[in-house]
């Protein structure tokens, strides 16, 4: 098996699942995140009560990445603009391409950020391969916080703690955490949303709301919260209201949920 692309007729193949594709040179690494991603792939399979989806993994080095494909199907030709793992359905088979080196905006670029950004690109592959319908519309939130709840909890399976993988972004960015007179953060979870002139920066700062809620989450609540949220919104029709998800997930969460969540201070 090779991988349909001349760019990496040079890169060698570790066969098993999933296969994994890497240049020379980089054999022990391709072995660790093989490893890894396998793992992670029947913990996620199992608490998603999911089918493991078809995947290649391509490790990727740094002069090769304007070669690997694009990260959705109507975007342009070449990956995304930062250096950092992604999932794609644009090749024959699903990929999750991950870089050699990663993008300077996540800071330092440690073997915990690559794993927990990997986690957050296997739950999209799971996500993406769920035969259940999409709601029609939905709030950005309502999809974004399943990918790092499933991210972190994943970390903590594998890893164990996973409370200071971020520590240097989030002291980085740690006005973003504090309430304003209306008692809210200056951008909320549900009050953020993907416009033409979002920069990387925005889009960083919403991902670490995301895992704060992603945390706190996981401290007070089992981790079949996921699920359970999944059999209700993934319903084929209805088109979805802030509120409307946010009652939701509250229900799914018990009694008291839904006023738990009105009163962080970043939701």
């Amino acid at each position: 098996m090779t991988l349909p692309y001349e760019e990496f007729a040079s890169y060698q193949m570790i066969a098993g699942s999933p296969p994994t594709y890497y240049p020379a040179g980089q054999e022990t690494l391709a072995r660790a995140l093989s490893q890894e991603i396998g793992q992670a792939c029947r913990l996620l399979g199992e608490l998603l009560n999911l089918p493991i989806p078809e995947l290649d993994v391509l490790l990727i080095g740094a002069s090769d990445w304007e070669s690997a494909p694009p990260d959705e199907m109507d975007a342009p030709p070449g990956p995304p603009g930062a250096l950092l793992p992604y999932w794609t359905d644009v090749p024959q088979r699903p990929m999750l391409v991950v870089p050699e080196q990663m993008d300077e905006i996540i800071g330092l670029a440690t073997p915990e950020k690559r794993s927990l950004l990997l986690y957050h690109e296997l739950a999209h592959a799971f996500l993406e391969s769920d035969p259940r319908p999409w709601p029609e519309d939905s709030p950005l939130w309502a999809d974004e916080w399943q990918m790092q709840f499933a991210a972190f909890w994943l970390f903590r399976q594998l890893h164990g703690d996973f409370e200071h993988i971020t520590d240097d972004l989030q002291r980085q960015f740690a006005e973003i955490f504090e309430p304003e007179p209306d008692g809210k953060t200056p951008v909320t979870i549900r009050g953020f949303d993907w416009y033409e002139d979002t920069t990387p920066e925005d889009y960083l700062e919403y991902a670490l709301l995301l895992e704060k809620f992603a945390v706190d989450l996981l401290a007070r609540y089992n981790a079949t919260i996921l699920p359970r949220f999944l059999e209700r919104y993934r319903q084929e029709g209805p088109v979805l209201l802030s509120d409307e998800v946010t009652k939701m997930l509250g229900e799914v969460l018990g009694p008291g949920g839904e006023e738990w969540l009105e009163n962080l201070v970043y939701f």
